[in-house]
């Protein structure tokens, strides 16, 4: 009797490996002073980390399991290493955030208030100062959010590559 490969080792495995490479690549944003920079650029680069490890994982779980994919094993190992590497980025967000720039909401809120300045000059500024205020408020109800958009990053990741490697 073959058994396959758990995919819940491969989901850890290279969720915290990609998890790992984000976090240094946050810190190397953060080293160059370009922590908010939000350029289309940095979020490819932030989408591609986990996506290539995910790629990775795949066609490694492929090869271990004597060269057996289904499609359904494939969306879950982009499900699963998308969603570790996004609650293990969020935990160190949370560090970041907390301890290494604890002003990092508030300037976040600002810039964004100066966004909204240069778009609509003529909007009243107690509506920018409110939208501010919210922003900082509320903050951290983006969490679940982030998580909810790695998974669906990790069902599309999956699925194509899922959809590729079973044709090879």
């Amino acid at each position: 009797m073959i058994t396959s490969p758990k995919l819940g080792s491969y989901n850890y495995r290279y969720g915290a490996m990609a998890g790992g490479i984000g976090i240094v690549f946050s810190l190397i944003l953060f080293f160059m002073d370009m922590t908010y920079d939000q350029s289309s650029i940095i979020q490819v680069i932030n989408v591609l980390i986990p996506g290539s490890i995910t790629i990775i994982a795949i066609t490694t779980y492929k090869k271990d399991n004597a060269g057996l994919l289904s499609l359904k094993q494939a969306i879950k190992l982009g499900v699963g290493v998308f969603l570790v590497a996004g609650i293990i980025g969020l935990a160190y967000f949370t560090l970041f955030i907390n301890f290494i720039e604890p002003d990092f909401i508030s300037n976040t809120a600002a810039l964004q208030a100066d966004a909204l300045r240069e778009a609509q000059p003529t909007l009243d500024e107690d509506i920018i100062e409110m939208q501010q205020t919210n922003t900082e408020k509320f903050f951290y109800i983006s969490f679940p959010f982030i998580l909810i958009m790695n998974v669906i990053l990790g069902f599309i990741f999956g699925l194509l590559t899922g959809l590729f490697t079973k044709r090879s």
